[in-house]
């Protein structure tokens, strides 16, 4: 707890700092500030072995969302890209689905 204390003070600060670089300081600050918090609350949440299963799942949501947005790949089941790493033959119909 004291280190994501201690880490979100100094990412609090580097926000602040790059505030005075920036035009739009407010919207550096807002854009900034949830993901400053997200960051802590997984980093505590790590610490606390009761908390594995959990961020199992953040992590697993996290990289579905950055895949619909980077690639538009839309994955229905969050343990889906888990059990991709098992498969070694993909078979993909004319359409374009994975089977």
């Amino acid at each position: 707890m004291i280190a994501g204390a201690i880490i979100f003070v100094k990412l609090v600060i580097s926000l602040l700092l790059r505030m005075g670089l920036e035009d739009s300081a407010a919207k550096v600050f807002f854009a900034g500030l949830p993901k400053t918090i997200n960051l802590i609350v997984v980093l505590i949440i790590v610490a606390i072995p009761e908390g594995l299963p959990l961020t199992v799942g953040i992590s697993l949501a996290f990289s579905v969302m950055r895949m619909y947005k980077s690639d538009k790949i839309l994955v229905k089941k969050l343990d889906a890209p888990e059990k991709m790493g098992e498969i070694e033959e993909i078979i993909i119909g004319k359409t374009g689905t994975i089977t």
